[in-house]
């Protein structure tokens, strides 16, 4: 089984998703956006930094995404993750 917790910056995803693990025994996969070194330039300069923003974050996710989730799933634990990739469309909609 493969869980995803999307919402807005701050709803509680992450919260969410740590509440929901121990219940379904679950491999949690959490976004790492501390380590997105564009994003408190893009809070500042929304117009100049979306773009890197977003491909550090749609990079960062497809790695993890490859290296945690499959074996995960083929070895029929559960994961539950606080992003999905239809976020990436839409940040990209509105923002770029």
């Amino acid at each position: 089984m493969y869980f995803a917790v999307e919402g807005v910056i701050g709803v509680g995803k992450t919260t969410l998703a740590r509440m929901l693990q121990p219940h379904f025994e679950a491999e949690l996969v959490l976004e790492v956006f501390e380590e997105n070194p564009f994003l408190s330039n893009f809070y500042s300069d929304r117009a100049r930094y979306a773009f890197q923003t977003q491909i550090f974050f749609l990079l960062s996710r497809y790695h993890q995404q490859r290296r945690n989730i499959n074996e995960q799933l083929e070895s029929g634990k559960a994961v539950i993750s606080d992003y999905t990739f239809e976020k990436d469309a839409l940040f990209a909609r509105i923002n770029l």
